[in-house]
């Protein structure tokens, strides 16, 4: 009888970090507080964590029972909540309460945030734009805090935000979603806004629809914008990277395997996770714009980080991964010195994309 050879696990992420931080590609972002505050968030983050993934295995189970009127009646109150702010997939600036507000008296839930970004453009069309495409399981719409995350992100360098528009998943499976974003982008173009005066970001399964639709127009053969800023990208929907396991597994992480796999499932359709345009960890970057990444070192998503990195470098894209020693996805949702210093080194590159489009307009 044959014996089994010994395992081959996949290599490890620390020594392509370790590459990647020797060419000055990756950067580890140094502690913003004290020693005593760090020990209590990571704490309150990993505790958040598990809190959200007994939420989430709940929803699944919840929606899984019904059948398929009832579910989708369902989302549709789930998709009105969190577009009012009165319900959160995950817990955001407003704490854990925002995760299970609708269970509460309405006198006790958070109230929504004010403001934020618009989904049309009715600006000056000189003024660059973000056009920012949220996160959501490819299932929900934006919610207050992130329409007013890309607010912030769009103030820092100057410019007008845009709530990248698309139907939502299962109703619209791939590739709807991306064809409806890359339609919105080009009808800012013929408004009158150049490519080059346009910076594309997004986050978690928003930047896997914003990688796509990079993907589309480049095969399209339409101008590319001045750069994209992903925040925690999910770019690998087969769910290749260890990162999926080990975070799966422990409190570092809001999601498990399982959950990611449902939010595929219904996204994909018929399509396979391996596709290039669905999942563009499958994908040749050549030919796209600038690109920055920030993301925590304990994300089930941070394998897909670096290796997004490595897949820009090695087909010529000016690439940057800024990463947190921290247990949040997409930090960026709270209120803390890590979120205020990620929004501020964003802004900071995406005025420099600029300023360089600029220059070679002028030359």
């Amino acid at each position: 009888m044959a014996v089994a050879g010994q395992i081959r696990l996949p290599n490890n992420i620390n020594s392509t970090l370790g590459a990647l931080e020797a060419r000055e590609i990756a950067f580890r972002v140094g502690r913003a507080a004290g020693p005593v505050w760090r020990s209590v968030d990571a704490v309150m983050a990993r505790g958040e964590n598990a809190i959200t993934k007994w939420w989430l295995a709940r929803l699944i189970r919840r929606a899984t029972a019904m059948d398929e009127a009832e579910a989708l009646a369902w989302l549709d109150r789930v998709r009105r909540d969190t577009a009012g702010g009165s319900w959160s997939i995950l817990p955001d600036d407003t704490g854990i309460l925002s995760m299970a507000s609708h269970m509460l008296p309405a006198s006790m839930r958070p109230s929504a945030v004010k403001g934020g970004a618009g989904a049309g453009f009715d600006g000056d069309p000189s003024q660059p734009v973000f056009f920012y495409v949220a996160g959501g399981g490819f299932m929900l719409p934006p919610t207050p805090r992130q329409r007013a995350i890309a607010g912030e992100l769009a103030a820092g360098f100057g410019a007008r935000a845009v709530m990248g528009a698309h139907r939502l998943a299962p109703e619209h499976p791939h590739p709807l979603p991306v064809e409806d974003l890359a339609g919105h982008y080009l009808s800012l173009i013929e408004g009158g806004v150049p490519a080059t005066n346009i910076v594309v970001g997004g986050d978690s399964a928003g930047a896997t629809l914003l990688l796509s639709m990079l993907l589309m127009l480049r095969e399209r053969g339409e101008t590319m914008p001045a750069g994209a800023l992903l925040f925690s990208p999910w770019t690998d929907l087969a769910m290749r990277g260890w990162s999926y396991v080990t975070k799966g597994v422990s409190s570092d992480s809001p999601f498990r395997m399982e959950t990611a796999a449902f939010a595929a499932r219904l996204y994909l359709g018929d399509t396979l996770p391996t596709e290039p345009q669905a999942s563009p960890a499958y994908a040749d970057l050549d030919g796209f714009p600038p690109i920055a990444v920030h993301c925590s070192r304990y994300d089930m998503h941070f394998d897909d980080a670096v290796h997004l990195a490595e897949q820009a470098d090695k087909a010529g894209v000016p690439v940057r991964v800024n990463y947190w020693e921290s247990p949040r996805h997409h930090l960026e949702r709270f209120r803390s010195r890590q979120a205020k210093e990620s929004i501020e080194l964003a802004a900071g590159i995406a005025r420099g994309w600029l300023e360089e489009e600029e220059k070679q307009r002028l030359s």
